[in-house]
């Protein structure tokens, strides 16, 4: 089972063990599909994880969210670690036991690894602000002087547009993949209400 320990005066459960871990990873891969963001369905699909591992009663929900936040976070930050001093000394992709298992249940996930885009626009311009971004930088470089190289100006810009690019379609994937789970869940209860009508109604 889990053991315990006390967190500003509350007892919490820990999922600690590295059998325990390594299943509720492999459960919350499998059981994807039940984290749909409706109201309450993360809590069910917890519980149907934490039931499958024998833990119902002894680990809430809220904990094991907790712990799979965690096990996410660390994650991220060796799939895409910083650099610098603060860095020395944190887990890497090769030193974290769970990278890998991570890595097959959710590395493929579009909230880590977003779909390519191919654009369909000319290859000399550089995206939907190009345009707008050069006489920015156009401007901004006869404001400066020659103070700055032209081109590291206009690499700062992109970069910013790439990140805030980056972040739209990140967004967008989100949306799309939201409403789906939406649109399965309508589908699933007017089924469930025909079958219903179907046993209610004598032919």
């Amino acid at each position: 089972m889990g053991s315990k320990r006390h967190v500003d005066g509350l007892e919490e459960l820990i999922i600690e063990n590295k059998e325990q871990t390594t299943l509720l990873i492999r459960l919350q891969g499998e059981n994807d599909h039940l984290f749909t963001g409706v109201k309450n369905s993360a809590t069910v699909a917890w519980r149907t994880i934490l039931e499958k591992m024998g833990l119902q009663g002894t680990v809430t929900p809220l904990q094991a969210r907790k712990k799979w936040d965690n096990l996410k976070a660390k994650y991220k930050e060796c799939k895409y670690p910083g650099s610098g001093e603060g860095v020395r000394g944190k887990p890497t992709a090769a030193t974290w036991p769970w990278f890998a298992l991570m890595d097959e249940v959710i590395g493929q996930r579009p909230s880590i690894r977003p779909p390519v885009l191919l654009s369909t626009l000319p290859e000399d311009t550089l995206g939907p602000s190009s345009a707008v971004g050069d006489q920015n930088v156009a401007e901004s470089d006869t404001d400066e002087g020659d103070s700055q190289p032209p081109t590291t100006a206009r690499k700062r810009k992109r970069d910013r547009d790439d990140e805030l690019l980056n972040l739209i379609r990140e967004d967008i994937q989100q949306q799309r993949e939201a409403e789906e789970r939406r649109a399965q869940e309508s589908r699933e209860r007017m089924d469930r209400l025909f079958s219903i009508l179907e046993r209610l109604i004598p032919k």
